[in-house]
């Protein structure tokens, strides 16, 4: 399958913002899986910062391949969640989007369908 390089952006819609996850998101990614609740519906095999520290190297590659887009939602500068967008397996012409929320942002009216 072709793929094409995606330049990583930067969106903001008050009061979150979506940015690409970077390496020293590391510590506060691992921080955010010592939570059960996410870890059982969560895929990303997160336990640690040295496997977040792996998770964050396979998101840029994704942005590298465009095959994977991952951002970091933040809330006042802090990690709250994450959304990715992924070419679908099955087709070129569609993609998957899956999210999580951490623990202390859950229950506050995002995410939520219109």
């Amino acid at each position: 399958m072709h793929t094409v390089p995606i330049t990583p952006v930067q969106l903001t819609a008050p009061p979150l913002t979506l940015r690409p996850w970077a390496p020293e998101d590391a510590p506060v990614l691992a921080a955010l899986y010592d939570d059960e609740a996410l870890r059982r519906w969560a895929s990303a095999p997160i336990h640690d910062e040295p496997s977040a520290a792996r998770w964050l190297a396979e998101q840029r590659h994704g942005w590298e391949t465009g095959e994977r887009l991952a951002f970091a939602v933040e809330e006042d500068d802090r990690p709250a969640g994450g959304v990715v967008l992924k070419r679908s397996a099955t087709t070129a012409a569609t993609a998957e989007v899956g999210y999580w929320t951490a623990a202390h942002a859950r229950g506050r009216e995002w995410p939520r369908a219109p």
